[in-house]
């Protein structure tokens, strides 16, 4: 067992767990610029109405800057509000306030896992945990915003036993 999974073993992460920092970065870009576009139509559309270019591109700006502080709220208030813990059943992701949804996959349900990692969560040192589960063929926990060794630690502890050493001899 190497130092990064001894950091999560059940007993270690009984209490819920916030995702790092560099998550709440990432989800504050991630979200400023998936609201960009919602900008982008009210900037049109109004631009059409407003005479002159200048009083145009301030209109354009304005419509991209609101959005984009819309989207930074709306990302850091997603991190904010998502929370994980590992213990003997298996893994927990506690997501939202309104609408709060608690997943748990059982470690008996875990059929394979899955590290993804894209440029900007390579860049701040994140991975993406995909927790493939039996029973339904499509289903799988995604959670992105976990520290690099922390993915692959929880990887290594939700392993299945058998998996572990399934090419020995």
């Amino acid at each position: 067992m190497t130092e990064a999974e001894d950091d999560i073993t059940p007993a270690a992460t009984s209490d819920w767990q916030p995702l790092p920092e560099a998550a709440r970065r990432v989800s504050t870009l991630v979200g400023a610029l998936g609201w960009l576009p919602f900008g982008a139509i009210p900037a049109v559309v109004g631009g059409a109405f407003i005479p002159g270019w200048p009083a145009r591109i301030a209109l354009g700006l304005a419509c991209l800057a609101l959005a984009a502080g819309i989207g930074a709220w709306h990302g850091r208030a997603r991190w904010s509000r998502t929370a994980w813990r590992l213990d003997d059943r298996g893994l927990q992701v506690r997501r939202g306030l309104v609408w709060r949804s608690e997943v748990l996959v059982p470690r008996t349900r875990v059929q394979h896992l899955d590290l993804e990692r894209g440029p900007i969560e390579r860049r701040h040192g994140l991975a993406t945990l995909v927790v493939h589960t039996a029973g339904t063929r499509l289903y799988a926990l995604r959670q992105s915003g976990f520290l690099d060794a922390d993915a692959v630690a929880l990887r290594d502890a939700l392993l299945p036993e058998a998996d572990r050493h399934d090419d020995a001899l």
